[in-house]
């Protein structure tokens, strides 16, 4: 049984004159506090009761519209934007409105797998990410999974932040906007430049030993298999062993047949067998390259706090 009537919540000089029954219906937090509004019978504008708030009138805003047209609801795969995502998990706990708060978390989910196979999906884009950071966006989500102990996202995030920087696209060390200080900081900047060496070295050493010439091979004899990896190598190292300037998401991507015209078939297998190889090895290895526990402590803590 809801108190009927609207009530003002006001943040930042931003008034929201709301229907106070949808609110309580999905939060026991408002509920709560209108009642203790109503019985203080303070502040009033249009003889409806004021509650102040110390939230950003953006993200109240963000909850509002969604609960008021719940029949609009974002589909689990519909594209949200980083400033709703981050409003709605940052309202939807410390409000309790949980279903506000899954809607981000699974869509956090689906964009940051913790699964190699989803990885796969995502990076090759046999998935559409239903979260699409725009600039400077991609660094924010990782303090916004910080922030709300998301970690288990947390390594496919940083690998993003990575291949950016790796392709000249948004450097690690970007500023937040109107200030000098870097989005990011300064330890996982640090972190994200040694993870960012250790992937190039084992993309050398691990998901494309297959290319390099000390790597045992069948024995074929087939001249163009050899050229064939040669010719990669010299796309992909130059002259230099572990320097790699080839495809860094083929970290956590498929496989492209182009990798493997020229090779014969039992090149070819050889092949696909390294790279899966390799990119599994990476895969478990991704979390522990930015201090992080291994996946399935983090599973296990990202269930704890989805719970809470």
């Amino acid at each position: 049984w809801f108190e009927d009537g609207n009530i003002v919540l006001e943040t930042e000089r931003v008034q929201f004159k709301v229907y106070k029954g949808i609110l309580a219906a999905n939060s026991a937090i408002f509920r709560d506090m209108f009642a203790n509004a109503q019985a203080q019978e303070g502040e009033l504008v249009e003889g409806c009761p004021v509650v102040h708030f110390m939230d950003k009138p953006q993200d109240l805003e963000y909850v509002l519209e969604a609960l008021w047209h719940e029949d609009n609801e974002f589909e689990e795969r519909m594209i949200m934007p980083i400033a709703v995502v981050e409003a709605f998990l940052r309202i939807g706990r410390k409000y309790e409105i949980d279903h506000i708060r899954k809607q981000a978390v699974q869509r956090l989910a689906v964009t940051f797998p913790s699964d190699l196979k989803k990885c796969r999906e995502i990076f090759s884009g046999r998935t559409a990410a239903p979260i699409q950071p725009h600039d400077g966006d991609s660094l924010a989500v990782v303090n916004i999974l910080q922030e709300n102990d998301l970690l288990l996202h947390l390594p496919i995030s940083l690998f993003k932040c990575i291949l950016l920087d790796h392709h000249d696209l948004l450097p690690i060390i970007t500023p937040a906007h109107g200030t000098q200080q870097p989005i990011l900081s300064y330890t996982d900047i640090q972190l994200c430049h040694k993870a960012h060496i250790k992937l190039m070295y084992f993309q050398a050493t691990v998901v494309f030993s297959w290319v390099q010439p000390w790597e045992a091979r069948p024995a074929c004899g087939i001249s163009a298999c050899r050229t064939q990896c040669e010719s990669l190598h010299r796309e992909w190292f130059g002259s230099t062993e572990f320097s790699f300037n080839g495809p860094m998401v083929s970290s956590l991507g498929d496989w492209r047949d182009a990798w493997g015209n020229g090779l014969c078939e039992e090149c070819d297998i050889h092949a696909r067998q390294k790279f899966a190889e390799g990119q599994e090895k990476v895969f478990e290895m991704l979390p522990s390259m930015f201090d992080l526990p291994g996946w399935d402590e983090l599973r296990e803590k990202w269930s704890t706090v989805c719970r809470s």
